[in-house]
């Protein structure tokens, strides 16, 4: 079976942002990169790692104020 773009986008979209480390895009896209001679690395890695960062990075701390 050959992946095609619409499979690329959902995995990057949906799938991206439940991996532990976002470094583990990179080698998701080796794998995928197997699989499709047309596959665009660089655009799936930008697409992933923006999806994984809207849901994993820690919201701003406003409040750092420790009382002595």
């Amino acid at each position: 079976m050959q992946l095609t773009r619409q499979h690329f986008e959902f995995i990057a979209t949906h799938i991206a942002p439940h991996i532990k480390w976002p470094t583990h895009i990179e080698e998701i896209a080796d794998k995928l990169e197997s699989s499709n001679p047309r596959f665009n690395r660089d655009k799936f890695i930008q697409r992933a790692v923006k999806a994984w960062e809207a849901n994993n990075l820690p919201e701003e701390i406003n409040d750092d104020y420790i009382p002595y």
